[in-house]
């Protein structure tokens, strides 16, 4: 096994991993979405949200609220660009800060010559928006997201298409991210993955995902200066 530093590629998660909301701008988003759809009030409640897909949790939402899926599927892409223009709208809302080192961590990766991707459940207007507030939006050369993807595991495999296009068929590609279902996606797509302690889910519970590399913080890697 290389040393974490040594791939080709990374595919880092954002919430999380990249960095961390203290606001609700994008839960509204998702609010005012399935409110429209439903035709009623309906909001996240008993869906799971930490390592699914902006498009898997809107269709998880529904299913609990009992919209049929011929009444809410045609209507995604429109769906998408209003939580994308809801969020766009409310910037100014924001509370997100860079997870601590992480600006070190992708200016070691980027010196080494590795190409830097996203891979999110965010869709991508959303997404992009969050990197640029946090200011690392610019040390990334692509970006996977969410728009066309239910499950994380297909963001992962689109996102890792686009590295072998950009870096080489043997590019070797590492996944980045703070949850289980981000282990367990890498691995589906058949990917070495490095979990961080920095989201939601405690280190021993990433642990048990059993991820080529487990950490607390990106403090724990980096380089001394």
């Amino acid at each position: 096994m290389k040393a974490w530093d040594e791939f080709d590629v990374y595919l880092f998660d954002i919430d999380g991993t990249l960095l961390n909301c203290r606001d609700a701008v994008h839960y509204f988003a998702f609010c005012d979405a399935l409110t429209t759809l439903a035709g009623r009030p309906v909001n996240l409640d008993g869906v799971v949200t930490h390592g699914n897909t902006d498009v898997g949790i809107l269709r998880d939402a529904l299913r609990l609220a009992d919209v049929p899926e011929s009444v809410w599927r045609p209507a995604l892409p429109a769906t998408r660009d209003a939580m994308s223009a809801f969020v766009e709208a409310r910037m100014h809302g924001f509370d997100i800060e860079a997870t601590p080192g992480i600006g070190r961590v992708l200016d070691h990766l980027k010196a080494r010559g590795a190409v830097l991707g996203v891979a999110t459940g965010n869709l991508e207007r959303i997404g992009r928006a969050k990197l640029r507030k946090a200011g690392v939006l610019h040390r990334f050369d692509f970006g996977g997201y969410s728009d066309e993807f239910e499950y994380r595991r297909d963001v992962f495999g689109a996102a890792l298409q686009t590295a072998r296009r950009l870096a080489g068929k043997a590019a070797a590609v590492c996944v980045v991210g703070d949850t289980p279902e981000d282990v367990r996606a890498a691995k589906a797509c058949g990917l070495p993955v490095i979990a961080v302690a920095t989201g939601i889910f405690p280190h021993a519970d990433l642990l048990a995902e059993a991820p080529d590399w487990c950490l607390r913080s990106f403090l724990d890697v980096l380089p001394e200066s």
